[in-house]
């Protein structure tokens, strides 16, 4: 969501030509204006006015260097301006240089102490340095120095929402939309705050509602396209996305939440090429594109690198034999825990980790825009079980670990990584599926990180638990081998026991990430896998029935007679 933030405008002077510019910048004619500032320095090259004027027109048309450049020169005319701080302050902002901003702003504030837009823009600036708790206080104090700033309210929604709070964040919104109705940010962030809440029909009324006020709002198509793709409606989503892009087509997310939404359905020949538009915090930073395939890379070395989490890698660095069959030098950069696992891929010739050297190379290509190199379709999804092998070593340390058994051996990972996006649809409550699980089996903990709300339910069960002997995921998937079965929630175990073929059921959301896709029970990434899916959003109930009934009937077959 974006924030609104609050620029401050100062009174029009009085000089004619001075006040006819500012007349037109208050009524959004930014180009005419502009032409009128510049006129003004022309033959006033130091006129403050018109320098901080300027430079604010440059910053709402998205010049935001300019804007930097222009008010800077004004400040050093008089720099006891609190508007002129405040809005380089925003200019700086939204070039990503939070600790200028946010020095400029605190400035502003001391001039003028009593300011609730000030404090607001202190709030945005704190929230971009995710530094949430000081950006609440902030805004607090914003709201409690101006209980109808409608715009501090719905900033300081913004902040509940990225903390969790999201029963106080639409009470938020909904306070600022009854201070000031036509705020579209409070509607658009207010249907953003009932999607969290899985409250998606009213959410989707609330965004229908914004669209008949303001049509032509290319955010709110976009996250109405997120809306129903919720609800499955991905026809609809993608027209929403569509519409989006149409009106805005530089607008953050809307294209790659259109990837994902065609990737969800299937569409992989549209989709590929979109989800090239994604951008990961962390990508390895390189100075030239990435390989997409058409070139020919025979005895040309080629690093593919991994850019998002271990599930991914796992899942993607499938791809490297076929890059290898193009008769190239492969070398395969992943994160630490996975280089020794990925050492006995086919077709790798040297592996690195992320905290070793850039190894040199000629090509370089990131491992999820493999599947747009080699055109990859339902039907070709390269899937050769398995793919990846676990250590023979390591298996004998753990099979004396483990010790003979004659009943069922299950592998269990139940939550992922925590996120306020994705907990919801990637954790279960141990708890939980401790009380669907029937006796007879043994169990196995497969996850090294437990979450402390399950901590008590693991302690008092009869799992058997080795996080402290687990060094990486070549244990991991020595374990994985030693099981009869894997049961795990969508996380990076159920790609490492799809990977070495094991036997693996994976517990679903009902709208799921998008490689899982839609209602099948099974994986065309992973033949040994078999997909339970939710049948009510947020509800495990019916997921684990099914597999409290499976794995009973399997466990009855593996007992002795």
């Amino acid at each position: 969501m974006n924030s609104d933030d609050q620029r401050q405008l100062p009174e029009p002077p009085t000089l004619d030509t001075l006040h006819r510019a500012f007349s037109l910048h208050q009524r959004g004619r930014l180009a005419d204006a502009a032409r009128l500032y510049e006129q003004i320095l022309a033959a006033e090259p130091s006129n403050f006015d018109a320098l901080h004027l300027l430079g604010l027109t440059a910053h709402q048309s998205g010049d935001h260097e300019r804007a930097v450049d222009l008010i800077s020169a004004a400040l050093r005319i008089d720099q006891a301006q609190p508007d002129a701080c405040s809005n380089i302050g925003l200019a700086l902002q939204a070039l990503g240089r939070f600790s200028e901003a946010l020095a400029f702003t605190d400035a502003a504030i001391a001039l003028r102490p009593s300011s609730s837009p000030g404090y607001s823009n202190r709030g945005n600036i704190l929230r971009d340095m995710k530094r949430l708790p000081e950006a609440l206080a902030s805004l607090d104090r914003a709201v409690a120095l101006d209980p109808s700033d409608a715009t501090a309210r719905n900033n300081r929604g913004n902040i509940l929402l990225d903390l969790g709070r999201l029963e106080e964040a639409l009470a938020g919104f909904d306070t600022a939309i009854v201070l000031q109705s036509g705020l579209a940010e409070a509607h658009l962030n207010r249907g953003n705050a009932l999607a969290k809440l899985h409250r998606l029909e009213e959410a989707l009324e609330c965004l229908d509602g914004l669209l008949a006020m303001q049509p032509q709002y290319a955010a709110a198509h976009a996250n109405r396209g997120a809306v129903l793709q919720e609800l499955r409606r991905l026809d609809e989503a993608v027209a929403a996305y569509d519409r989006a892009i149409e009106l805005q087509p530089n607008l953050a997310g809307a294209r790659f939440n259109k990837a994902l939404a065609l990737l969800l359905d299937g569409r992989f020949d549209e989709g590929w090429p979109l989800y090239e538009s994604r951008v990961v915090q962390g990508m390895l930073p390189l100075p030239k594109p990435p390989w997409l395939g058409g070139k020919e890379i025979r005895g040309r070395t080629v690093l593919l690198h991994s850019e998002q989490g271990l599930g991914d890698t796992l899942q993607f660095c499938r791809y490297a034999a076929l890059v290898k069959d193009m008769e190239a030098r492969v070398v395969l950069r992943v994160p630490s825990p996975l280089a020794g696992l990925v050492s006995t891929l086919r077709g790798v010739d040297a592996v690195v980790s992320e905290s070793d050297a850039l190894p040199e190379f000629d090509e370089h290509c990131p491992l999820l825009s493999l599947p747009l190199a080699f055109r990859t379709r339902l039907d070709t999804i390269p899937a050769p079980s398995p793919y990846l092998s676990s250590r023979a070593d390591r298996r004998a340390v753990w099979s004396r670990r483990l010790g003979e058994t004659h009943s069922l051996r299950v592998g269990l990972a139940w939550s992922g990584a925590w996120s306020r996006s994705t907990g919801f649809n990637r954790s279960i409550p141990l708890a939980e599926l401790l009380r669907r699980l029937p006796a007879g089996p043994t169990y196995v903990c497969l996850q090294k990180d437990v979450r402390a709300i399950d901590q008590a339910a693991l302690d008092s069960s009869g799992i058997r638990v080795f996080r402290d002997e687990v060094g990486d995921f070549e244990d991991t998937a020595a374990l994985c081998d030693l099981v009869d079965l894997v049961i795990s929630i969508d996380t990076s175990i159920a790609h490492l026991a799809g990977a070495l073929g094991r036997p693996t059921w994976v517990l679903l959301s009902k709208v799921p990430d998008w490689r899982w896709m839609l209602d099948r029970p099974d994986s065309p990434w992973y033949p040994t896998a078999r997909l339970y899916r939710q049948s009510v959003m947020g509800r495990w109930d019916s997921v684990l029935e099914q597999v409290a009934e499976d794995l009973t009937r399997l466990a009855e077959e593996k007992r002795p007679r």
